[in-house]
């Protein structure tokens, strides 16, 4: 069995160690922030100019100069198809094909042919995340189709975070297990909200610096870790991997 499968089908349920290079993470930088500089020139170009003069990781100082809840539905965080092929170029997106081959991501909105997407969390805005979950609850509940013979792998990347204090918590080993959960509309879409107590389960936070990876089990429990004193900056997107390939 390969590396990476061995973690995520081992005791943990994911792999770190994968990362952007120095120069690589402010290529990638530069990709979101393209997109975000749009999106508020578009809805708020007044604000633009006081936007463009900070760094993305200081979102949080201006944002109550926009409708921050309505600015960003997913749908305005999917990179563009160009975006995507230059960071599939990258040592990070090499070194996951090395082992699994040409694989394909994921595009469950139906919006590029490959999704990648960034998220905003602000500090302390609790709105900004959501419960703890397992990724295959959305599959479950009707959010996309994998092609037959693949599984599903997820990888998060820290892109502007405080280390330890506002990336990617998780609850390691809950790929083993079943957790209880149901559907229920958020934002105007049925989620999952799981129905164990968070209180009761061992989670922890994914101690990793900007353009560090965590690679994940769908079935693993995690979700978006609040604090620090800057805003966070992640890209996700979900990789279909051969059946022969994943297990070999």
């Amino acid at each position: 069995m390969n590396e990476i499968t061995a973690a995520l089908e081992g005791a943990r349920g994911y792999l770190t160690g994968l990362r952007f290079q120095a120069d690589e993470l402010s290529r990638v930088r530069s990709l979101i922030r393209n997109q975000w500089l749009q999106r508020i020139g578009n809805v708020a170009p007044a604000a633009v100019a006081r936007f463009r003069a900070i760094e993305m990781d200081r979102y949080h100082d201006l944002c109550s100069l926009v409708d921050h809840k309505s600015l960003w539905p997913k749908s305005c965080r999917i990179l563009p198809a160009a975006a995507v092929a230059e960071i599939r170029a990258t040592s990070l997106l090499r070194a996951l094909e090395r082992v699994f081959g040409r694989f394909q991501i994921s595009n469950e909105d139906n919006i590029e042919e490959e999704e990648m997407y960034w998220r905003l969390v602000r500090p302390d805005s609790a709105d900004d995340v959501g419960p703890l979950h397992a990724d295959v609850w959305f599959w479950e509940l009707g959010h996309g189709q994998t092609p037959a013979g693949h599984r599903r792998v997820k990888v998060w990347t820290a892109i502007y975070c405080d280390p330890g204090k506002n990336g990617f918590r998780m609850v390691p080993g809950s790929h083993k297990r079943q957790w209880r959960y149901h559907g229920e509309e958020r934002d105007g879409f049925v989620k999952p909200q799981i129905d164990e107590d968070e209180a009761d389960l061992d989670v922890a936070i994914f101690d990793g610096k900007p353009g560090d990876a965590i690679v994940f089990h769908d079935r693993l429990l995690h979700g978006g870790a609040l604090g620090g004193s800057s805003t966070r900056v992640s890209l996700e997107f979900t990789l279909f991997v051969k059946n022969e390939i994943y297990l070999q």
